[in-house]
């Protein structure tokens, strides 16, 4: 667990205690208000929303609900503009959808499998209270999750997850889908709500090539929602898309809601394929050991940024790189001017290679606006894989 020194509101931002996991305010309106102004749009006749779909924001990545509540409520007050977001939020995990719930979610999609008994009481007990959507792939969860909503006398809402082709799980597209749709349908204590599907990170910074790899894993799911609607099913939620896609999916007919997770922060691996938006989220280091004119050595490592992925980018320093990380310490080669800057007590910036897997080492955003702190955010889904 971190145990942070919590410094008084307005402080200045390097002034902050390393490593530390910082969010500019600024830059993560600018990145909610970019990704949601596309859902806001409408049509030349000044009154037909331009897509047909919103966002339901994949609040996993950053577990934090002072975030997901800025994402929740993007659209100005008054606005005759189309809604870009209804409320509804993702998560990956019932642990997440009770962390939300309680800070007054009321609308979670559950996208990971809940399948053994005590999960699946906790998220009966969750669906006693709100609305929740429980993605399914197989006839036994269904089956079980049947049983567990008439034993607590509750109505859960489920959506078919279909492999688009990112091969994470999901069933096959066509009759496969249909016939778990149907079973979902005759299943007493299930809602059958639509579908969901992801199609995987699609690392395509070439919008052709990105629009066109979309296309072809969406339009599958989007011809076996067709078929379901001809077998008599009702199927008023498709969820696809991702922050990688979230303007193409957008787009094609018959996709309702985009669940896009990074966009409000961002990090290292999206940024080449979505340039319009900005590291929202950076992590503030120290450095301790400059032994070398072409290395320094800072605070922050394997356990501050989670390199599993790739190594977290320095940020703002030409000639200098981060190269290798050990469990407490990164490791910054020099070349240039470089070499005679980054002395021991100097700060530096380093934006996370995979944005999830370094919000998990840390239980706090500090929050930072025209470079001074104004409150710890708790990253109240940290670690809740349960």
């Amino acid at each position: 667990m971190e145990r942070p020194i919590f410094q008084p509101v307005g402080t200045p931002v390097e002034e902050l205690d390393t490593p530390a996991l910082v969010v500019d305010i600024e830059v993560l309106e600018q990145n909610i208000d970019t990704v949601h102004g596309l859902f806001r749009e409408v049509r030349p006749d000044g009154a037909t929303p331009a897509v047909d779909s919103m966002v339901r924001p994949h609040v996993s990545c950053h577990g934090c609900p002072q975030i997901a509540q800025l994402q929740v409520s993007a659209d100005p007050a008054f606005s005759e503009a189309p809604p870009s977001c209804s409320g509804a939020i993702a998560v990956n995990t019932v642990g997440e959808a009770e962390v939300f719930a309680a800070a007054g979610f009321d609308d979670i999609l559950i996208i990971g499998r809940v399948v053994t008994l005590p999960k699946i009481r906790r998220a009966m007990t969750l669906a006693r209270h709100i609305w929740v959507f429980q993605a399914v792939d197989n006839f036994h969860n269904v089956h079980a999750l049947s049983l567990a909503a008439e034993a607590e006398d509750v109505v859960l809402g489920v959506v078919v997850d279909i492999d688009s082709g990112y091969a994470h799980g999901g069933v096959s597209p066509g009759d496969e889908a249909v016939r778990l749709a149907q079973a979902v349908e005759d299943a007493p204590g299930l809602a059958l709500m639509g579908v969901t599907t992801y199609e995987g990170p699609l690392p395509f910074p070439n919008r052709t090539e990105l629009r066109t790899e979309t296309r072809n894993r969406i339009r599958p799911v989007l011809e076996t929602v067709q078929q379901m609607e001809r077998a008599g099913l009702e199927v008023p939620v498709v969820s696809a898309g991702s922050t990688h896609n979230y303007d193409v999916a957008a787009r094609m007919t018959g996709v309702s809601e985009v669940l896009a997770g990074t966009y409000p922060l961002m990090d290292a691996q999206t940024l080449p394929i979505r340039p319009e938006l900005q590291p929202a989220a950076r992590i503030l280091s120290t450095v301790i050991s400059h032994p070398v004119p072409e290395r320094a050595v800072v605070d922050a490592g394997h356990k501050t940024t989670g390199p599993d992925f790739g190594v977290a980018v320095l940020d703002g320093v030409p000639g200098a790189v981060a190269t290798r990380f050990s469990a407490e310490h990164g490791i910054l080669e020099l070349e240039g001017e470089a070499t005679g800057r980054l002395n021991p007590n100097d700060k530096v910036w380093l934006v996370p290679y995979n944005l999830a897997l370094c919000v998990n080492q840390f239980d706090y955003f500090r929050a930072v606006q025209d470079g001074k702190l104004v409150g710890y955010w708790p990253i109240a889904g940290r670690g809740r894989l349960d």
